[in-house]
């Protein structure tokens, strides 16, 4: 909000000012050194954000596209470099949202909560596109790195739609042949295309187990899984553990 100095994450440091946004994930560790004094607005999002508890039905999808948007940005928030780079448009309008909101949390009113929730929700959306943005800009322009880059675009976007993701779907999707995607996507990635889906959705189980309170079977349901018992079978396979008994590990971290 105010002041200059350097923000250091991960023991990497970065220059602020007036105006910077900064994404920050439970596993960054950071500091600042100020140079004048400075004032933060800091947004925490906590684990209750996601909670069932106090939610009713009609704000069910809203909460399920919040967490959508937050799991999108903390599978890829490595692909920004310090603050997140936006144009003078989205900079403003990033700093009327922040202004609204502080103002809300100060002053209880009517509608705040709800007021407060969109708010922070046109933030995240901010942040995902500047994310997709800023990872596209890193590639190049031509050969087959633009093309894995939307494919896996695609896919994170559309994880929870079962049949955008067969590779049928997708080949039309992209203009190739199921077989050709296959091969391009391999030669890039070292994975299938049905491998790299299965892991993805598996690091969402993951993110989902330690941050949200959905019972085994809910996630089981929203992520396309046959039923518990495939979605424990498969997370075994990969971690060792069931869901059941990573979530147990990870308690009060």
């Amino acid at each position: 909000m105010e002041g200059t100095g350097i923000h250091t994450i991960n023991h990497n440091n970065y220059p602020y000012q007036k105006g910077n946004l900064f994404l920050l994930t439970p596993e960054d560790v950071h500091s600042f050194k100020t140079d004048v004094e400075t004032h933060c607005c800091i947004i925490d999002f906590t684990k209750g954000l996601f909670s069932k508890r106090h939610r009713t039905h009609t704000d069910r999808a809203e909460i399920s596209e919040f967490f959508v948007r937050m799991e999108y940005i903390f599978h890829n928030h490595q692909n920004l470099k310090g603050h997140i780079s936006m144009d003078e448009q989205e900079a403003e309008l990033t700093d009327m949202l922040l202004i609204q909101l502080i103002r809300e949390k100060e002053r209880t009113q009517v509608y705040s909560n709800i007021i407060v929730q969109n708010i922070v929700f046109l933030l995240l959306n901010i942040i995902a596109r500047a994310i997709q943005e800023n990872t596209a800009a890193n590639l190049s322009t031509k050969g087959n790195k633009n093309i894995i880059h939307g494919i896996t675009s695609y896919i994170q976007q559309n994880i929870y739609q079962k049949d955008q993701l067969k590779i049928e779907s997708l080949a039309r999707q992209f203009n190739k042949t199921s077989d050709h995607l296959n091969k391009c996507f391999k030669q890039q990635t070292g994975l299938t295309l049905k491998t790299y889906i299965s892991q993805y959705k598996l690091r969402l189980v993951e993110s989902r187990l330690r941050y949200s309170d959905l019972n085994i079977s809910e996630i089981a349901n929203e992520l396309g899984f046959t039923d518990e018992s495939h979605l424990n079978k498969m997370f075994k396979n990969a971690y060792g553990k069931t869901a059941k008994e990573y979530r147990k590990s990870v308690a009060g971290h």
